[in-house]
């Protein structure tokens, strides 16, 4: 991970591999019209407006269910322990960040295909940030595990509603973590490729 300062040069020939990056445009976008328009009718007045803090309830899920998770947050840098962990001022910052992050996707993207894959590969990639304290691509499984249950305790305006909506987050959910583990998949390679070209020897050619 420190190659960046041993031996820049390396890096400067390893550019993004279009290949790499364009795996994750095999992943195939499943929502059709009728499901866009149900995640955008209910998502703010249905779902946020009865759970505000449904991202918070999701991340302490999730590291109720894996506490490794909460190494991972705090970066091992310290322990912000178990009991006051609602109030973490950067738990509460993450959740906030993927609350705007879905509703972006939703209400300002419009949840068109385009403009979703991008921002997903790149919040992918960004998560290589926490390979070192042991961030897995699992972790997304997951955390989507649990913000699907709390959506399924939500109240909506007829069962049929609760139904679409619900079948139509899944294919969301399930869709943005495919690609960002996809990403950070690539972005680890990226960095394994570099670490290993760091480790060859220079080779110098002397002539006369």
């Amino acid at each position: 991970m420190g190659c960046t300062l041993i031996c820049p040069q390396h890096f400067n020939r390893v550019k993004n591999d279009t290949s790499k990056v364009a795996r994750s445009s095999t992943v195939p976008y499943q929502l059709n019209d009728y499901e866009k328009e149900m995640l955008q009718r209910h998502w703010e007045s249905t779902v946020l407006a009865q759970e505000p803090d449904l991202f918070l309830k999701t991340m302490l899920a999730s590291i109720q269910d894996s506490p490794k998770l909460l190494d991972i947050i705090s970066c091992k840098m310290y322990d912000p322990g178990l009991e006051n962990i609602a109030e973490w001022p950067k738990l509460q910052k993450m959740a906030k960040g993927n609350c705007a992050f879905f509703t972006r996707q939703i209400v300002t993207n419009r949840l068109e295909e385009k403009l979703v894959r991008q921002d997903s590969e790149r919040l992918g990639a960004i998560h290589i940030q926490y390979a070192p304290y042991g961030f897995k691509p699992t972790f997304l499984d997951i955390w989507n595990s649990h913000i699907v249950e709390l959506i399924e305790t939500v109240t909506f305006p007829t069962d049929i509603d609760r139904l679409l909506f619900i079948k139509a987050f899944k294919i969301l959910s399930t869709f943005l973590c495919t690609l960002m583990v996809m990403e950070y998949e690539n972005s680890m390679q990226t960095v394994r490729h570099k670490e290993r070209e760091c480790m060859k020897p220079e080779v110098f050619m002397i002539t006369k």
